[in-house]
């Protein structure tokens, strides 16, 4: 429910699903925007749609809020694809969000949070 929120535009039908199209920025930036201690999680298939659904509103998203964005799973159910694997894969290889980015979101946030 929280990662619907990221668009303006929000129908009360959508609400609990997953929507679609183009992303007017809504409640979650502008939550994120005024508390720096929130935090997103893009685990769930809710984080990957809010950030894939409208390609260039994620990567503005990813790239702002890169200090505070996580991706991690414990999936280890061979037969099931998570779809953010090959989403941040392509990110990676045609070089569409800094490397930096990228790397703070799949892992040194979670590094720095967990003090590993």
């Amino acid at each position: 429910m929280f990662w619907a929120e990221i668009s303006s535009d929000l129908r009360p039908e959508d609400r609990h699903g997953y929507p679609a199209g183009k992303v007017t920025p809504g409640r979650v930036v502008e939550l994120m925007r005024r508390y720096p201690n929130l935090h997103g999680d893009l685990s769930a298939g809710s984080g990957y749609n809010a950030i894939a659904r409208d390609p260039e509103f994620g990567l503005a998203f990813l790239e702002e809020f890169q200090d505070r964005l996580y991706f991690g799973t414990d999936v280890a159910n061979v037969p099931q694809e998570l779809p953010q694997v090959p989403f941040f894969h392509n990110l990676a290889e045609k070089r569409l969000i800094s490397a930096a980015a990228l790397e703070k979101i799949t892992w040194r946030n979670a590094t720095r949070l967990l003090r590993l």
